[in-house]
């Protein structure tokens, strides 16, 4: 029926002839279906009415006064539908109706008439049909298009691979990492592009998922990719429950595992590092009490010697006591040495005679199962070092290279050349630092022994670590401290079972700085008189032990408990004072402040630091005043006695 209802559909009819118009007038009035009926006889009139109200079926005469009715076909443009009408049935104009987008084409009668609203009415569900099937396929084409562009836009490594390895598709970061287009992939083995193989791996995750369908993931390392990977495998099915493919996902780790074991690295520098220092600190700590201790031993020691009336006997058990205070210094020496912090007393050094006495020495000591074999370069030029140290370190050496031979029987090979490391090397030691390019005499100590594992190897250096096994372990912390004391550099090569061998770099010097040894004698000095020399001590036994020292050489003498009271003095009495001898480590005020104290009210009086914990961390530009000096505790009357008078410019008396 013909409503007025805005819902119902909007037929557009274009009819020139009248009677035809009315013919299909009365057919919709009759029909069952809601429907709004408009009727124009032009091309023209058609076009206003649909600008004016878009219709829902156009219903067109095939030819029309001013065209015919395929221009409406192409209005709708696929909007709406249209059904040509013709009043002489012609199948060429049918198909040329229906190429050109026409919903339906029919002939006029008055049957057609009759008929058509049902004919309306299918065309419509017809039309409604082919759009939603044309929505649902434009959505599946968009989701296709968004999923490739997603698919392609991920970063990781995507790939669906069949139960044959065969690749059936690469997402775009998958196929640049292996050097393909992604359609060049497609076909070839999964072995083949990723691992560089011509058949699968035997631990490979796919086979291990096609065994029983579980899902597996793993950190891997792809050589072939040159990176890390998180690699997850995931299975597919087909409509029956078969696995039919799947899911290769692989995330490049690579940025994070080398985090890690950055952090790892660092982690194991920083233990390395607290356990040296807590060392340092006990070391340190020891030393400078103990120190402290000898420095009055020796000074007793000295003015005993000195006493000429004293007894022969006393004179002996003195010259024992003597001899074992220089032991306790040497021993306070070492353990400064595990610490890095020993101050190192340099003398010329030929590595050559060196190596070569101490193994003659060794000889008797080794057992008879192992042998020696030597191959000592005589070219390898003098090193700066102190000796007492360098010896300890090629002991050391041999002596745990025996021990890793144990009771089988073997050999020690001991090598020294001159190394020269170049830039471009980058040389590394055992921990992994670059050792700094420049020429070396290189010790090499090889056996073939029982050798380490990568974590005896690791904590080997550590001052407190030992191993149950027999091998090394003995004063291999020792040996480490002395080595950076002196610049130089470790490396280590071992394999269980095989042997270690271990390099020690020392580095070459053409112009040492030599300690010079003044004379052993000391007499009272005429040109010590009228001076006067401010002694800072907190220790009263030592300014005591300390004044005796001085006024023995000849020097006035003037105390004080501390720094604050050292500047007190100083400030009343400075004119009358021509040298402070000035303790390191003090309360209230150590000799370092007081250092700066002294130097804002006079800038050229002479100025001696003792220590018996280590005097290389002084402030540079405290050492290159030349009025400054230092003296490590415990130290020998004659030596004090040297560097006071250097500082005040006065010769040491020749022996």
């Amino acid at each position: 029926m013909l409503t007025d209802n805005p819902a119902a559909t909007l037929i557009l009819v274009v009819e020139d002839d009248d009677s035809h118009a009315e013919l299909i007038q009365r057919s919709f009035a009759d029909a069952r279906e809601e429907f709004r009926l408009e009727i124009v006889g032009t091309i023209s009139d058609a076009r206003i009415a649909i600008v004016r109200h878009s219709p829902g079926l156009v219903l067109t005469d095939y030819r029309m006064p001013d065209g015919d009715g395929r221009e409406l076909v192409e209005m709708a443009a696929g909007s709406w539908p249209v059904i040509m009408m013709t009043s002489h049935g012609n199948e060429q104009l049918a198909v040329e109706s229906l190429k050109a987008g026409a919903q339906d084409y029919i002939v006029k009668s008055p049957e057609t008439f009759y008929s058509l609203p049902r004919i309306v009415y299918m065309s419509l569900r017809e039309w409604h049909l082919i759009q939603d099937r044309k929505k649902i396929n434009e959505a599946v084409s968009r989701g296709k298009r968004e999923w490739e562009q997603t698919f392609d836009a991920v970063p990781d490594l995507i790939a669906i691979i069949d139960t044959h390895h065969t690749l059936i598709r690469v997402n775009r970061a998958m196929a640049d990492r292996c050097g393909f287009a992604p359609d060049e992939m497609v076909g070839r083995k999964c072995f083949e592009v990723v691992h560089g193989f011509s058949k699968p791996l035997p631990f490979c995750s796919h086979i291990k998922m096609m065994q029983d369908g579980r899902e597996y993931e793993e950190e891997v390392e792809e050589k072939h990719l040159n990176g890390f990977f998180h690699v997850s495998v995931s299975p597919l099915y087909d409509p029956d429950g078969s696995i039919s493919s799947c899911v290769h996902v692989a995330r490049d780790i690579t940025e994070r595992k080398k985090a890690e074991e950055e952090r790892r690295e660092l982690d194991r520098n920083f233990q390395q590092t607290q356990k040296l220092e807590s060392l340092g600190v006990l070391a340190g700590g020891i030393a400078h009490d103990f120190n402290n201790i000898l420095t009055i031993i020796l000074g007793h020691c000295f003015m005993a010697k000195d006493d000429a009336d004293a007894a022969i006997a006393e004179k002996s058990h003195v010259a024992h006591i003597e001899s074992a205070a220089n032991r306790a210094a040497d021993l306070c020496r070492q353990m400064l040495a595990y610490a890095g912090k020993s101050p190192l007393l340099y003398v010329r050094i030929n590595l050559w005679l060196l190596v070569d006495e101490i193994i003659r020495m060794l000889q008797s000591a080794i057992k008879k199962n192992v042998s020696i074999q030597l191959d000592l370069k005589r070219d390898v030029p003098e090193i700066s070092g102190d000796n007492a140290q360098i010896q300890q370190v090629v002991m050391n050496m041999v002596i745990n290279a025996a021990e890793a031979i144990g009771d089988n029987n073997g050999t020690i090979k001991v090598v020294l050349y001159k190394a020269i490391i170049q830039v471009e090397q980058k040389e590394t030691d055992f921990a992994g630092n670059i050792i700094p390019a420049r020429s070396y005499a290189c010790l090499e100590v090889s056996d073939d022994g029982c050798g380490m594992d990568e974590l005896t190897q690791k904590r080997i250096f550590e001052p407190f670590y030992t191993t149950k096994f027999t091998g090394r372990g003995l004063g291999m912390s020792a040996i480490l401290g002395i080595i950076k004391s002196h610049d130089g550099a470790l490396q280590l090569i071992s394999n269980l079972g095989v042997g270690t061998t271990f390099k020690v770099f020392l580095p070459l010097s053409d112009s040492p700085e030599l300690v010079a040894v003044a004379p052993s004698a000391l007499i009272h000095s005429a040109v010590a008189a009228h001076r006067t020399v401010l002694l800072v001590d907190d220790e009263e036994s030592l300014r005591n032990i300390g004044s005796a020292l001085l006024k023995a050489m000849g020097f006035s003498v003037i105390t004080a408990a501390n720094g604050r009271k050292a500047l007190d003095i100083y400030r009343a009495r400075g004119a009358e004072i021509h040298m402070i001898l000035l303790d390191l480590i003090m309360p209230e005020m150590g000799g370092i402040d007081t250092y700066y104290e002294f130097r804002k009210m006079s800038a050229d009086v002479p100025i001696v630091i003792c220590s018996g914990y280590g005097v290389e961390g002084i402030a540079d530009n405290i050492n290159a005043d030349k009025y400054f000096g230092t003296i490590q505790k415990p130290y020998k009357p004659e030596h004090l006695r040297s560097a006071m008078l250097r500082l005040l410019d006065i010769e040491v008396e020749p022996k």
